[in-house]
């Protein structure tokens, strides 16, 4: 953790990975606050999201008025940039203010930055569809494209789309889900019933997100329609989910297709049925075990009583050694990739360690 810290514009933070990703990212942060459970870290990040919290549109950038950015520095190629390549940092940014003061009870930083809060709330609103679900796209930017291919934590690209973008707007569930979870939060630290009825509106909106067929949610809903697949996103949705927001069920289908997710090392990213071997490790997610997103799962699991998962999950502890970015795993072979140390490795081994998995 030392060898990743870096000041950031007068900011003491942290950078995501060595030796590629020495800049700050917003999802990286604060998802490692989360699991690591520090408040300080969560605190010196929220207050940095407020310092570069969007104030007006941007084509290049994807910046929106309350949009929290996505990376600083921000990687450029021609005259984009990734700065505002996000489309969940609102939601973190809303949740970790939330967690935050579950931890300390200090309402200092809720006081010192209720505009921001209320601002990143408004933003999330305007995403809404007249179904009251969460659609990405560069329109609300003013713009034809963002720098990257998907702005949700995959961004890398998406299956069943030409060259793995997708028709503009599009729903990615796990996003609808992480925003729906950022304006409950929202709702609470603001005491507000308008944003709290807009949330149980996206709640109720989850039908429209399920799969019937694999019974899972989509992956995503753009402009053509359903892009459904297994994917770890709907295993990763349940950290955020509630337990009113889920049947039973929905919870044994979940469970069934996650059977499909598993390796030696835990849950891979997407399921072999979604694609077959790839030239280059990063265009493609099913080989990928990232082991920030079992310790993610393992919570969830805990939280739904999943003991399948729980217990799939917790297969990563014997690899962490270090803590890559990434497990790249074929033919049972598995091989470290990505940056090493990464920030949300070192958040997942900690927490694991503090769970007594060995």
């Amino acid at each position: 953790m030392q060898r990743l810290k870096r000041n950031f514009d007068g900011f003491d933070l942290y950078c995501a990975g060595l030796p590629r990703h020495q800049k700050n990212f917003t999802r990286d942060s604060l998802v490692a606050s989360f699991i690591l459970k520090d408040p300080e870290m969560l605190k010196n990040q929220l207050k940095f999201c407020a310092y570069k919290q969007g104030t007006k549109k941007n084509p290049k950038t994807g910046e929106e008025p309350g949009k929290i950015f996505h990376e600083y520095p921000p990687f450029k190629i021609f005259k984009y940039t990734t700065e505002y390549n996000t489309c969940d940092s609102n939601a973190l940014f809303l949740i970790g203010h939330e967690k935050y003061y579950q931890w300390t009870k200090d309402k200092s930083l809720i006081k010192s930055q209720k505009s921001n809060i209320e601002k990143a709330a408004a933003n999330i609103l305007k995403h809404l569809n007249k179904d009251n679900l969460f659609m990405e796209s560069p329109m609300f930017c003013n713009g034809k494209r963002f720098l990257l291919l998907t702005t949700y934590w995959k961004d890398t690209g998406i299956i069943h789309r030409f060259l793995r973008t997708p028709k503009y707007p599009v729903v990615f569930s796990l996003a609808h889900i992480q925003n729906m979870a950022g304006l409950r939060s929202a709702a609470k630290i603001l005491n507000s019933k308008i944003l709290k009825q807009k949330a149980e509106k996206m709640k109720e909106a989850l039908k429209k997100l399920w799969d019937k067929s694999l019974g899972v949610f989509h992956i995503a809903i753009d402009k053509k329609g359903p892009i459904s697949g297994i994917s770890s996103d709907f295993l990763h949705s349940l950290f955020y989910l509630e337990k009113k927001d889920i049947t039973k069920k929905m919870l044994k289908s979940i469970e069934k297709a996650s059977k499909r997710l598993e390796t030696i090392v835990g849950y891979r990213s997407l399921s072999h049925e979604n694609g077959g071997m790839v030239s280059y490790w990063w265009s493609d997610y099913i080989h990928m075990v990232w082991p920030f997103e079992q310790a993610l799962i393992h919570m969830a699991a805990k939280k739904f009583s999943l003991k399948r998962l729980e217990k799939v999950s917790t297969r990563v502890v014997k690899f962490l050694k270090n803590a890559p970015e990434i497990f790249l795993v074929f033919k049972g072979k598995v091989t470290d990739l990505g940056c090493n140390p990464q920030l949300w490795t070192l958040a997942a081994k900690y927490y694991f360690k503090e769970q007594r998995i060995y």
